[in-house]
């Protein structure tokens, strides 16, 4: 992918006038990142944003015992809302985000000081930067609602299910850990395995070194909460 066929993805250029996309598109670097890039490290200052084409980028935070939980992904056609509110903010990256090992991203990167002149001066990248903002802080109320009070079996289940299901795609097989299961979820891996063995024994799943089966999708949306 280049830089005008990522871009393209985004409200705020396909919108924008010709002499702001030829602006845009001027100021626009293409950039390759692979698996296990570190994108930004937490207390690190903003030096530039990624609109992402094609990959993932997981933003997580980290305790100090070594328990991570994932605050959300940013995916094609997305850009962090974290990183945007740093760069108009002056404050430093509050989370750590870091390309996931099985998704490279194409992206495009722009300067700081460009991307706070387009929010000061043109409606259609403010805009942008709003709905983004509500989309994530939606995706913040989700997921304090999961933690404060979902069952950790259901949200295990509803995590592996998009995993499965999700983005388009139906897949029988995932390379998963436990201990990424529980990175993601914000619990402890001992935690995940138990509940995994729960529904193995169930035949909803069948678990190998590294890798979940899905074997009965009905049982494991039934271990999701959901209803028939």
């Amino acid at each position: 992918m280049q830089a005008h066929e990522i871009l393209s993805q985004f409200d705020f250029y396909r919108n924008a006038p010709v002499l702001l996309q030829k602006d845009i598109l001027l100021h626009s670097q293409y950039a390759q990142l692979d698996g296990g890039v570190m994108v930004y490290r937490e207390g690190e200052a903003c030096t530039r944003i990624a609109f992402v084409g094609e990959g993932s980028i997981r933003v997580y935070k980290r305790h100090d015992g070594g328990r991570e939980i994932t605050l959300y992904h940013v995916r094609n056609a997305e850009s962090c809302i974290l990183t945007a509110s740093c760069l108009l903010t002056g404050t430093r990256y509050p989370a750590t985000a870091e390309v996931e090992p099985e998704h490279p991203v194409s992206a495009v990167i722009i300067a700081p000081e460009v991307f706070h002149r387009w929010v000061h001066e043109h409606l259609v990248v403010r805009d942008y930067v709003f709905n983004m903002m509500s989309v994530r802080i939606a995706d913040m109320m989700s997921l304090i609602e999961e933690i404060t009070f979902g069952k950790m079996d259901h949200r295990i289940a509803h995590f592996l299910l998009e995993k499965f299901t999700g983005e388009g795609t139906y897949l029988r097989s995932i390379h998963i850990t436990h201990e990424q299961i529980a990175d993601e979820l914000g619990t402890a891996r001992e935690v995940v395995s138990r509940l995994l063995k729960e529904f193995e024994r169930a035949g909803a799943l069948e678990l190998g070194r590294g890798r979940v089966k899905m074997l009965n999708e009905g049982m494991l949306r039934a271990f999701a909460g959901e209803t028939p």
